[in-house]
């Protein structure tokens, strides 16, 4: 069964009439009486009695009649979305959750500033999630951590972010020029859940058998950071810029630091993603 076909035996039942309705879709008769024999014969029925002067339905015909127009308003309304996805592309984003929300924003607000025609959906998630994501097409491109055995083809870096002791500047340590680990040892702790460096940031306190008093677990930068400015504790974390109330203080016998970028599939051909790479690359990080 065809569009064209459902098409035939519509405009036939409203007007009546095979000529009329070969007048009003601008074909022959016999074409448009092949397409409806050939519509009958799939369907095993007589959708019409033909001979009068008003060509009416069989009850046959009258109860296909419901069904057609239900499937060409299905069809219609499919090419209404898919036009409008035409006209508004989305771009789907994956965005590690250790990344500020506020840096994202200020990316997606000037992109679409300059693109105002594109919608753009945003899935956060841990480095394994969006990794997943990807492969699996769920996202067209990633914001995330890149590491060493990343393909250069496939990613393209953005920033560069040590990760120190974040503390409330209320805190007595936060005049120090630096930290040694042992001196976390106790310290009201926030922990980073979704940190891709948690797992060896656990090895390297438990080796150094240094304890932090873990009061909170937070699986987003922005929970972290309010937490810290509101005195409520410390924790390992990348240094963002322009943040009030919080002190960064590096820590003496630990190096951590990790390269944020985008990457994308193999088999990406996307104009739009390559659109948004390129912005992303030459917009302006408040990352340290």
């Amino acid at each position: 069964m065809d569009i064209y076909q459902l098409r035939y035996f519509l405009t036939i039942a409203e007007t009546g009439s095979f000529s009329r309705a070969a007048e009003r879709l601008y074909l022959s008769q016999p074409s448009l009486s092949a397409g409806i024999k050939k519509l009958e014969q799939e369907l095993g029925v007589c959708l019409f009695e033909r001979g009068g002067r008003r060509t009416v339905l069989t009850p046959a015909g009258r109860a296909f009649q419901a069904k057609a127009m239900a499937i060409m308003g299905q069809y219609q309304a499919a090419l209404k979305e898919l036009k409008g996805f035409y006209e508004r592309p989305i771009l789907r984003v994956g965005v590690l959750s250790t990344l500020r929300v506020a840096e994202l924003a200020a990316l997606v607000s000037t992109f679409q500033h300059h693109h105002p025609h594109v919608t753009i959906e945003v899935h956060d998630g841990t480095l394994a999630l969006l990794r997943e994501k990807l492969e699996q097409g769920d996202v067209d491109v990633t914001l995330t951590a890149l590491a060493d055995r990343d393909d250069p083809q496939l990613s393209t870096a953005l920033f560069q972010q040590k990760l120190l002791l974040a503390l409330p500047l209320t805190h007595p340590l936060a005049q120090r020029a630096s930290i040694r680990l042992t001196e976390l040892d106790g310290q009201p702790f926030i922990d980073r859940v979704n940190c891709e460096f948690h797992e060896q940031e656990c090895q390297i306190l438990a080796a150094a058998d240094v304890q932090p008093n873990i009061i909170y677990r937070a699986s987003h930068e922005e929970w972290v950071i309010a937490l810290i400015q509101a005195g409520l504790g410390v924790s390992i974390m990348p240094h963002w810029q322009g943040l009030s109330r919080i002190a960064y203080l590096p820590i003496a016998d630990v190096d951590f630091q990790r390269t944020v970028g985008m990457k994308w599939r193999q088999q990406q051909t996307s104009k739009l993603v390559e659109q948004f790479c390129h912005f992303a690359a030459s917009h302006s990080w408040g990352a340290g």
